[in-house]
This record gives structure tokens, sequence and C-alpha cells, in this order.
């Protein structure tokens, strides 16, 4: 279960892909660069944020 953890990108709520640390390459990309919201494009992510107006 070692590959359960969260995106290591700060603003994404997504799980990491299997041997890596972020759920896309968005993310890889981004590394930490302090967003309000993710783009990683995965559902539910960014929608949190959105929806919680």
């Amino acid at each position: 279960m070692a590959d359960t953890q969260k995106c290591a990108h700060p603003a994404c709520n997504c799980k990491a892909e299997p041997g890596s640390r972020y759920c896309s390459t968005y993310c890889h990309d981004a590394g930490k660069t302090v967003e309000l919201s993710c783009n990683c494009g995965h559902p539910g992510c960014a929608e949190e944020l959105t929806h919680s107006g």
C-alpha cells in the first residue's frame, strides 16, 4: 500500500501515481508552486474548491 500517498503538489487532493510522488504531469511540472486550486484535470480535485462558495 505504499502507492496510496497523496500527490506531492500542495493544492492537489489526488493520490499519487504508482512509482511517482505526483498524480499527473501537470502536478509534477507545478512541483511545490503555491496555487489556490489544482488544474490536474482529475474529477473531484479542483471542483472541491469551485463548489465550496
